[in-house]
């Protein structure tokens, strides 16, 4: 299989956001049979329901050959590794990943997986990053653009665009971790 382009959502609202935002766009640049290839700005954003206090939320752009059960299980193990509690999914979390697009494969796994992601186009907090970066990708069952999505969007929610954005987390060799390490 060639690669495809996935969208992935990045979130944080426990600890230090900025350092698990920075942490998941590191490691996507590891993923196997795969390359991170673009990210948007980073976003402060209200959280929708009971979850905590304000996001940091960022959209990224990941070339990939992985099959698209393969990548969100790996995304899982990401969000588990960096402290995410999978019993309380719904709740505050150190990092929330999401995947939002794979090509434009249509993919409905109940219970399992959903591509496009079900709720891609009624939050703010992913359409602004989402359309930054991919203003004329089209949805590929609501066949509008992100930026025509983001235009005619309903969400109260309250995005702001953070100053200092956040950037991949790599060790001068090249690899995800501590630096000096």
């Amino acid at each position: 299989m060639g690669r495809v382009a996935a969208y992935i959502g990045i979130g944080s609202n426990v600890g230090d956001r900025r350092d698990f935002c920075s942490r998941a766009l590191g490691l996507l640049g590891l993923l196997p049979e795969s390359a991170l290839t673009a990210y948007s700005s980073t976003y402060e954003t209200q959280p929708v329901g009971d979850v905590g206090g304000p996001f940091l939320n960022l959209v990224a752009e990941v070339q990939t050959g992985l099959e698209p059960r393969r990548l969100l299980a790996i995304l899982q193990e990401t969000e588990q590794g960096l402290g995410r509690d999978a019993e309380r999914r719904a709740g505050p979390r150190t990092l929330d990943l999401d995947l939002l697009l794979y090509g434009d494969r249509v993919i409905n796994e109940e219970g399992v997986l959903v591509v496009p992601h079900p709720r891609l186009h009624l939050r703010r907090f992913v359409l602004t990053p989402l359309a930054e970066l991919a203003p004329t990708r089209r949805h590929p069952t609501l066949h509008h653009t992100m930026a025509e999505l983001l235009s005619s969007l309903q969400d109260p929610h309250e995005v702001r665009r953070v100053d200092d954005p956040v950037v991949p987390w790599i060790r001068p060799a090249g690899r995800c971790g501590l630096a000096g390490m």
